[in-house]
């Protein structure tokens, strides 16, 4: 416990952390990692190269693990998604082009966490882009802080990056489910830290004032997408990352004629 070490992201977005083998994980590291959630809203573990057994008992002991809604498990681990990228696939990446929250669009049993592990990775493609909304939210002038207090947000399947899930579904043999539907709070609070939780790859509208509510709705996802706010995450083959999604905004950047394969995980 001691040897560990935590090391900010660029931007303050998300923690390394140093020198832990997830092989051999105690209970207080696990207590660890969810200080560290709370705190920075993302970690990243380097070069654990775990079987499909650890990693998902390292899931298990953040949070009961859910079946993702929209995509079959692992053979043997039905929680375990896998999310396969081929050199022959020309449309955008799954997760791509629009920073989101996973799943904001259901009302109710949210995943808290999400979790990911590099299991093929191409030389200088794949990076996974994540805002944080702890920082965003603290960068917001006080006039919008109080304008969106009380704001709910319409979230749906059906939103802009929903193109993005229809190819891998249609790859999986899955019939794409009914569109599901969800009002939130656009403020959330996590252990005592306030967070933005815009969603903007399926977020509809915000709800404030009939006269406002695209002009802020525009206003806050160009604002979570400012480089100020953002970490592009440079995978390695064995990386296990973990993120909240009450604080983190993330999406998959563009990988082209070359394979990358990553075992996803969705914990509450």
């Amino acid at each position: 416990m001691s040897n560990i070490s935590i090391s900010p992201g660029k931007n303050n977005v998300g923690a390394y952390v140093n020198d832990l083998d997830l092989n051999d994980l105690k209970e207080n590291q696990t207590n660890l990692i969810k200080d560290i959630l709370n705190k920075y809203g993302v970690v990243f573990i380097k070069q654990q190269n775990l079987d499909s057994k650890t990693y998902q008992n390292f899931a298990q002991s953040l949070g009961q693990l859910v079946e993702y809604p929209r995509l079959k498990g692992l053979e043997n681990y039905p929680f375990i998604n896998v999310l396969e990228r081929k050199p022959t696939d020309k449309s955008i990446a799954f997760g791509g082009s629009f920073l989101h929250q996973d799943t904001s669009y259901l009302d109710k049993d949210r995943p808290r966490y999400t979790m990911l592990m590099g299991i093929e990775i191409p030389d200088n493609q794949g990076n996974t882009i994540f805002s944080s909304g702890f920082n965003s939210y603290k960068k917001l002038p006080e006039e919008i802080k109080e304008k969106i207090r009380n704001a709910k947000g319409v979230f749906s399947s059906a939103g802009p990056i929903s193109k993005t899930r229809r190819e891998l579904e249609a790859r999986s043999g899955i019939k794409s489910a009914q569109v599901m539907e969800a009002e939130h709070s656009i403020v959330h609070e996590v252990n005592g830290q306030k967070s933005l939780y815009i969603s903007p790859g399926h977020l509809m509208k915000i709800k404030i004032n009939e006269k406002e509510n695209e002009e802020i709705k525009k206003y806050l996802i160009d604002h979570v997408n400012k480089d100020e706010f953002i970490f592009s995450y440079k995978w390695d083959k064995g990386d296990i990352v973990v993120w909240d999604n009450l604080s983190i905004m993330h999406k998959a950047s563009e990988v082209k004629n070359c394979t990358r394969v990553m075992h996803r995980i969705t914990i509450k």
